[in-house]
Order: C-alpha cells, then structure tokens, then sequence
C-alpha cells in the first residue's frame, strides 16, 4: 500500500506523512529539510535601484583640447542614468557584492557625441580564521560613441585582513586589459597590483592609505625621440610604461561629510612625449541646508609635469567623466518624495598643456529627476 502523505501550508511533505517510510528516509528528508531552512534564513540581500533623467548644457560637447584660434562647440544634450546595487551575505562568512550601471547621452547638433557607458562590478569573498577574508573580483567598463570607443576589464584576487573594528588591509591582485578601439595602439594589458589601508580613529574621523603598481604592454611601438637630420633611426620596440600611484585621504562623518585627499600618479613611458606624472588634491563636502535640500560639493586641483617637455598621448581626452583633469563640481538636492529626488547640478573642467599650448574648458549644467527604490 502506499503510504499516504499531507501537504503542508507552504506544499512541504508533513513529518507526519513522512513517518510511514524507514526511518533511513526520514533521517534523510529531514536534514535536507533543515539544511535548506537554515540556508535561507541565514542569507541576508539588500539592494537599491536609482534612475536619473533630465537635459543638460554642455559648453566642450566634442571635450577638445583647443587653441586661443578655436573655440570650443556647444550643445544642448539629454541624459538617462540607471544604477542597480546589491550585496547578499550567506551566514556570517560569505559575501557577494554587485553592481552595474548603463548611462547615455543624445546631443541635439552634434549626434556624433551621442554616448553610452556601461559598468559592472562583482565581487565575493569568504572570511577565515577570524581576521581574514579571501576572494575574487572583477569590473567591466564599456564606452561608445563620439570616437572614443574602450573596453576596460580587470579581474583578480583579494585578499582582506582585518584585526579589529577600527582597521581595513586589502590587497589585490589583478589582470587589466585595456581595448582603446579607435586607436588601437594604444590598447594595453598587464598585470595590476594595489595594497590600501583604512583605519577609523572613532565613529567620526578615518584615514586611509593607498599604493599601485601597473606595468603596461601595449598594442603599438613605442614612438621614438626626435633625432637629427641624416641620424638612423632606431629599430622598432614595443611601448612599455611602468605606472604607480599612491595616496592618502582623511574622512570626517558628523553633522556634515567632509573628505580631503591627496594622491600622485606617475606614468613612465619608454615612448616619447607620452610621459605624465600628476599631483591630484581633492576635497569633497556633503551638507545638509535647510527646506530639506544637500549640497554636495567635490573641488579637484590636478597639476601635470611632463618630464619630456611634450604630452603627445590622447589619454587625456578618454576617460568618460574628465579624471585627468582640475575640476569643481556642485550639486543641489530636494527631495519630492519618498521614491523622488530633484537634482540641479554644474560641473567645469580645466586643464593646460602648456607645452603644446593647449586648453581644455568645459561647462556642464544638468538639471535632473531622479527615481529611487
């Protein structure tokens, strides 16, 4: 005969019906039972959601480097922003942290700068023997449009210590690739390296410390110094740089956010006018004002020394959001609702060559929506 069983309230077999098997089964059902109950009870997720919309002025819409003879072309632009963030912990040793993140932008007169940019990040660790945890991570970034298409991929192992409540050590070890698709050779790949510290003196004030080394083998030859008339040139090699970076920031967290940081980035190349070396300080403020608005505010001074008197890479001109050059950003946030934030923000970009006589000026003023859940 076979053994009748009874349905529970969530479709789980009922212990009653089970006990009319061996007691093998039984045994058997139970403990998967268990162990499927306390792995979900014990997985925590919490994520959030965010999209911001809205028009913009872009006064650099092509982001050139141009002449006292060439002014810059402007443009009017509208803009979409989605981010998606999560970390899910299993127990009280496993963690998974993700992120990803689509933007574009459509211009009105110039459809050639028209962007989209994506990035993702995903990373999971493991804790052992108390004070450690291990794990691998990796990001992804992809950008394209206006002649500037790249895709920047680097994965690797961490590894984190930390001894007490008050102190971070994470060390990474990763491989980088750089795809630079409209100029090719400018692609790179290597291995990245970065050791950084935090350490909390009390509930309102932290310091953190950072070093990075990135040894970089490009796509291309490296370009040769400018020899005399009648000199042979030399036979062809590959670029190499070897890059390093460091840093310090000092963070405050009371009745408002303050952050001071200072960093150097030093980029030595084996071809010719492709060398930059770059002190960059950096202050960033959040505050709270009355009628329930924040400003936020973030202020960079970004000097360059080219220790070969030229600076002939286009680097500069790459990255999405004008990393390498001075800037002062001010944003002004009031909340609709629950879910609805409106933002008026301005950013501005300076940077000088003065070897080459070259100036890069841009204005952005934006006025958005945003929508969180």
């Amino acid at each position: 005969m076979t053994p009748s069983t009874s349905l529970g309230v969530n479709g789980v077999v009922s212990i009653a019906g089970l006990a009319k098997f061996r007691p093998l089964v039984v045994r058997r059902s139970f403990t998967l039972l268990l162990l499927l109950t306390t792995t979900a009870s014990a997985a925590d997720f919490q994520g959030r959601a965010r999209l911001w919309v809205g028009p913009a002025i872009d006064t650099n819409a092509r982001r050139d480097f141009v002449s006292t003879e060439r002014a810059t072309e402007p443009d009017l632009f509208f803009f979409g922003l989605g981010q998606l963030e999560g970390i899910l912990r299993i127990g009280e040793r496993v963690r998974i942290v993700g992120s990803y993140d689509v933007s574009g932008r459509k211009f009105v007169l110039l459809p050639t700068e028209d962007t989209v940019v994506q990035a993702a990040q995903l990373e999971a660790t493991v804790s052992f023997l108390k004070y450690f945890a291990f794990g691998l991570s990796g990001r992804a970034r992809d950008r394209r449009g206006a002649e500037r298409d790249y895709t920047d991929l680097v994965g690797g192992a961490v590894l984190d210590f930390f001894p007490d409540a008050a102190v971070d050590l994470r060390a990474q070890l990763n491989a980088h690739r750089f795809l630079f698709y409209n100029r090719f050779e400018y692609s790179f790949w290597g291995p990245d390296g970065t050791v950084s510290a935090r350490y909390r003196i009390n509930r309102r004030h932290s310091v953190s410390l950072f070093g990075s080394y990135n040894p970089r083998t490009y796509n291309g030859t490296a370009r040769d110094r400018p020899l005399p008339e009648g000199s042979e040139p030399a036979a062809p090699r590959v670029r190499a740089d070897n890059v390093f970076g460091g840093g310090a920031s000092y963070s405050f967290r009371g009745p408002f956010h303050f952050t001071f940081s200072y960093s150097y980035f030093d980029q030595a190349s084996n071809s010719f006018g492709e060398s930059v070396q770059r002190h960059r300080l950096n202050a960033t403020g959040g505050f709270r004002l009355p009628w329930e608005l924040t400003l936020l505010t973030s202020i960079t001074w970004q000097p360059a020394v080219f220790p070969e008197g030229v600076y002939l890479s286009p680097d500069l001109t790459v990255l999405e959001e004008d990393e390498n050059v001075s800037s002062l950003t001010v944003k002004l946030v009031k909340p609709l609702s629950k879910h609805f934030d409106l933002d008026v923000r301005y950013a501005g970009f300076l940077g000088f060559l003065p070897q080459n006589e070259f100036l890069y000026l841009r204005h952005v003023i934006s006025l958005g929506v945003a929508v969180n859940f």
